[in-house]
């Protein structure tokens, strides 16, 4: 099983729609290094408690980073530490939405999943009733995502079953992506 480590942009656009569940029923454990967890609560809101909240339920946990290596300077000190706690980690999956840390991720041959792609597979499994107005309320709160990237993904998925047939969804939990495509 793959040891999931989150990058900050995707905690914080989840917890300021209220949606920090999806990536704790999908995982159940996440881990983010100390500069992502700075990052998380740095300005005071609803959603920095939510994610106070989450590492005090302690399924969100915060860790410390061994080595530094180097990284494109165009990367932020969180994508660099969460990409750095990747490389440590066995059997890592690293959730990140940003286009220039991910071609980092990929060039380490790490795993990866974005926003869209734990949003479309949460809607699979009925964690979610709707991906796509998830998705919206984040893009109201100055996220940015695309509800286009969900399209190709339902697209892809060969059999996606409509929003009322969520026990044949449930029965098809599809496996998780080696590496998500830059679309």
């Amino acid at each position: 099983m793959a040891r999931v480590i989150s990058d900050a942009g995707p905690l914080i656009a989840l917890a300021k729609v209220d949606s920090l569940f999806v990536p704790r029923d999908l995982f159940s454990s996440i881990r983010i290094p100390e500069a992502v967890w700075l990052e998380c609560v740095e300005k005071t809101g609803a959603d920095s408690r939510r994610i106070e909240q989450a590492a005090s339920e302690g399924w969100l946990n915060v860790v410390s980073v061994a080595a530094k290596r180097s990284h494109p300077p165009s990367l932020g000190t969180g994508e660099i530490e969460a990409i750095q706690l990747a490389l440590e980690t066995e059997k890592a999956l690293l959730i990140v939405d940003d286009r220039l840390a991910r071609r980092e991720a990929t060039r380490h041959g790490l795993d990866y999943i974005g926003t869209v792609r734990m949003l479309h597979l949460a809607e699979q499994r009925s964690i979610v009733d709707n991906a796509e107005a998830t998705i919206q309320r984040m893009v109201d709160c100055g996220y940015r995502i695309s509800p286009l990237l969900l399209r190709q993904l339902r697209a892809q998925t060969p059999g996606e079953a409509p929003h009322s047939d969520r026990l044949a969804a449930r029965q098809r939990r599809p496996a998780l992506p080696r590496r998500e495509p830059d679309i």
